[in-house]
């Protein structure tokens, strides 16, 4: 019964005129009536029969039962889900992001490629069904992820990405929408649909995109990021990128050029917006294909309403009044408690329903909440960005509190934005936006003691990655030595003897059958390792079962040093697709070099 509430609440209202009516009922038994009224009561005490004395009858008792009982069921009382078919839309489609330098210009805050990202977020987590692949493109084209249907994976690595980690510096969008192409087609989806987010294209490539989006049946809808002013290109380092005279580059968007391309394949343009309108306005679209299957019967928001089953209790209580001339009230409760079914909408990412906001506002509910510690209804009822990135971070989702916060641009929202990437451990990041709060708040301490722990935290994670670095390479250069020490003695074993002379051929045959009896020791001794090495392997393995046991053992503050300790283990996703990249590039110079690397922007 964890589950039990009313389907139509605000029914319940009617109780109060119920008690009214009630009240009016008690107080008319309560009086005499008849001859009681006429004469006196000294007469009416020996005139008036006394047999049937005024008490509490049946119908003082019934009527307010049988009235409660029929507002409960016009209430709908439930607790238990409706088994329903679910209906699940295959959709392929692939979201394309420009990583090129030029994504680095500061001309919306913090910079484009911030923006990008928590577009691109919000694209596959909220608005993006069925499964989704992810395209970067610099210089040259990689795939990050397959078509897929975790979004919350697609979101980590979309976070991941950066200029700095491509392979190839440029801008090459007709191979990022090739790879698109052969994502889903080979994935069975002939007809699909591409979300592609930059900041412009060359005039020179306008003409072999057009070429190659007719000739291929998938829909492009594109998202331009930036202005058409432009402004700097603003390095990690801080220094500002410049072309070969020297100059300072300043990248401009022309929106024209993509809008004709999203014309082509019957997709949408949008310029990128504070709010998610633009988002909407792109996947406002209906799906290529309408290929579907029936997922199996599952509870849904439609919710079985118990209240007709109270209609045979108000139907027991209602026939003793029928014999008393009360049929009309008999006929109201037949009829009056037979409502048609409703069912309630409890879908709580879309906020609150009208009839739970007639006494609190959503920013009060959700302010109720935090304070009672409940952060996931108040992140789900919030409507106010800060609240729900207040609840989010405190619940621990610090992806989710980092979309939140950055919908503020004011210095809170960077000051609460550096917090929740220091928590994930993106000290760089952290240290920017603490910078941003600064700026649009000078002189604020905790800004300023947090900027200086990000700071030297970002220092010492990246002593880390060049310590770990280092050691790689170097573990690479010996493992190189080896292989020569291997292979010069490989080669002197190889090399054919030298002539001996006749009085050597019986020393030769002494060593011959040294060698032989060295040979026979050596089979011995192969097989003295093969069993040390077994019996090590033994030993390993109830050492390890060991150190099982005792880790479950610990005590919580043991178990928490070890947690520590785990954390500092490098798992940062962006090394990982640095190096994939990096790898796939190797193997594509070695077949054909690679277009659209002219230019480093």
């Amino acid at each position: 019964m964890a589950d039990f509430h009313f389907i139509r609440p605000w029914w319940l209202l009617a109780l109060v005129l119920v008690a009214a009516l009630t009240w009016l009922l008690w107080r008319r038994h309560g009086r005499h009536g008849g001859w009681h009224d006429v004469l006196p009561a000294h007469l009416a005490a020996l005139l008036v029969d006394q047999d049937h004395p005024q008490s509490f009858s049946l119908t003082r008792w019934l009527a307010p039962l049988a009235l409660t009982l029929s507002v409960l069921a016009l209430a709908g009382p439930t607790w238990e889900r409706l088994p329903q078919p679910v209906y699940q839309l295959d959709n392929g489609q692939v979201v394309i992001l420009d990583m090129s330098m030029s994504m680095r210009s500061t001309d919306i805050e913090p910079d484009r490629l911030t923006q990008m990202r928590y577009k691109a977020m919000d694209l596959v987590t909220r608005y993006l069904d069925g499964e989704t692949g992810l395209i970067a493109y610099a210089g040259d084209a990689f795939v990050i992820s397959p078509l897929s249907g975790d979004g919350a994976n697609l979101s980590n690595l979309i976070r991941a990405l950066s200029p700095e980690i491509m392979p190839e510096q440029g801008s090459y969008p007709l191979r990022a929408l090739t790879l698109a192409n052969r994502l889903l087609v080979d994935s069975g989806y002939p007809q699909g649909d591409i979300y592609w987010l930059t900041d412009g294209i060359d005039s020179r490539d306008q003409q072999e995109l057009s070429t190659f989006l007719r000739q291929h049946d998938h829909r492009v809808s594109i998202l331009a990021i930036g202005t058409q002013a432009g402004a700097p290109i603003k390095l990690t380092d801080g220094t500002l990128l410049r072309d070969a005279s020297g100059q300072v580059v300043i990248p401009q968007l022309y929106p024209r050029r993509l809008e004709s391309l999203a014309q082509i394949t019957n997709g949408r343009f949008a310029m990128i917006r504070n709010d998610l309108q633009d988002l909407s306005y792109l996947t406002d679209l209906p799906p290529r294909e309408r290929r579907g299957k029936d997922a199996d019967q599952q509870g849904g928001d439609q919710w079985l309403d118990r209240g007709p089953w109270l209609l045979a209790l108000v139907i027991l209580l209602l026939l003793p009044m029928a014999r008393r001339g009360m049929l009309p009230l008999v006929l109201i409760g037949l009829f009056g408690t037979q409502v048609p079914p409703a069912y309630s909408q409890e879908q709580m990412q879309q906020g609150l329903a009208w009839d739970q906001q007639l006494w609190q506002t959503p920013y009060q509910q959700a302010d109720q909440a935090l304070e009672n510690k409940n952060y996931d209804r108040a992140a789900a009822i919030a409507e106010d960005p800060w609240q729900r990135g207040t609840a989010n971070y405190r619940a621990g989702n610090y992806e989710a509190a980092l979309t939140d916060f950055s919908q503020m641009a004011s210095a809170e929202g960077f000051y609460n934005q550096g917090n929740a990437l220091m928590q994930l451990q993106r000290y760089d990041e952290a240290a920017q936006a603490y910078n941003e709060a600064l700026e649009r708040r000078p002189g604020w301490s905790r800004a300023a003691e947090n900027l200086q722990l990000a700071e030297q935290l970002a220092e010492q994670q990246q002593q880390q990655q060049q310590q770990q670095q280092g050691e790689s390479q170097s573990g690479e250069s010996e493992q190189q030595d080896d292989g020569e020490q291997q292979s010069d003695s490989q080669n002197q074993s190889d090399s054919p003897p030298a002539e001996q002379p006749p009085d050597a051929a019986q020393q030769q045959d002494e060593q011959n059958e040294d060698a032989q009896e060295g040979n026979d020791s050596e089979e011995q001794s192969d097989e003295q390792q093969q069993e040390a090495a077994a019996e090590a392997e033994a030993e390993k393995q109830a050492d390890d079962q060991q150190a099982t046991t005792a880790t479950r053992n610990l005590t919580d503050e043991e178990r928490q040093q070890l947690e520590q300790w785990l954390n500092r283990i490098e798992d940062d996703p962006a090394v990982l697709l640095r190096n994939k990249m990096q790898l796939e590039a190797q193997k594509r110079r070695q077949q054909r070099p690679p277009r659209g690397v002219e230019k480093q922007w």
